[in-house]
């Protein structure tokens, strides 16, 4: 069997999303960080059958906040480490100290995540010893493997900074690690983000697609019709 971790933070104002409190206060991006939950869990629900789903989260103590949106079908632990890196290890080899063949994890900054996008990874590592997920902006939203390799979370990587995939994938080529990819994708971090999102919602990019529906809701109904958001973009 295989298994899927969603590493997310519990939404608390102030301490979500904080790029984006140049467009939305504090409230509002927790707001936008439970919707791109709410999203995700959408999208997880139709790949339930064929791998087991736990969310692990940080701060413990705000658990709560979260408890009663969070499907039956997921699982929960807390995060445990110093830096992400760690936290990332540590869930992931929990996982596999279970006996999953297959430990994938991934962001929760994705809400337009599909299933495919998923089950691509899953297959790339039926050849590879590890799975990435790229983002546009140089980081990378998923991580698998099938084997723990702790190393790849090296301490010297800037978590966060735009060279992370890069620097990750030369870790693993200087360890001998055999790197698959998944689809890349824009995670949103920035106002841009939120733009780029709404400009594929109208071209109807996810007209054959999942729609993630509570984050686009969410903007819309923040900043009315979509060209009205600039006047919130300077």
């Amino acid at each position: 069997m295989n298994a899927l971790i969603l590493m997310t933070r519990v939404p608390i104002a102030g301490m979500t999303k904080t790029r984006l409190m140049k467009i939305f206060t504090g409230t509002e991006c927790a707001q936008l960080q439970q919707c791109f939950l709410l999203d995700l869990f959408k999208m997880l629900n139709k790949i339930r059958k064929t791998v087991d789903i736990y969310i692990t989260y940080t701060p413990e103590k705000s658990f709560y906040l979260v408890d009663h949106i969070i499907p039956s079908f997921i699982d929960s632990f807390p995060q445990q480490g110093d830096d992400l890196g760690n936290r990332m290890n540590n869930a992931i080899e929990k996982l596999l100290n279970k006996g999953y063949s297959k430990v994938i994890l991934i962001g929760s900054d994705i809400p337009s995540l599909q299933p495919e996008d998923i089950s691509k990874a899953y297959e790339e590592l039926e050849n590879n010893d590890i799975c990435l997920g790229p983002t546009n902006d140089g980081g990378y939203y998923l991580i698998g493997m099938k084997k723990n390799c702790k190393k790849i979370f090296n301490n010297n990587l800037k978590w966060g900074n735009k060279s992370v995939f890069e620097a990750t994938l030369a870790i693993a080529n200087n360890l001998g690690y055999n790197v698959g990819l998944t689809t890349k994708l824009n995670d949103i971090d920035e106002k841009e983000d939120i733009e780029d999102l709404i400009k594929r919602v109208k071209r109807g990019e996810f007209n054959t697609k999942l729609l993630p529906y509570n984050t686009v809701n969410f903007i819309e109904n923040k900043w009315g019709d979509v060209p009205s958001a600039k006047r919130y973009i300077k």
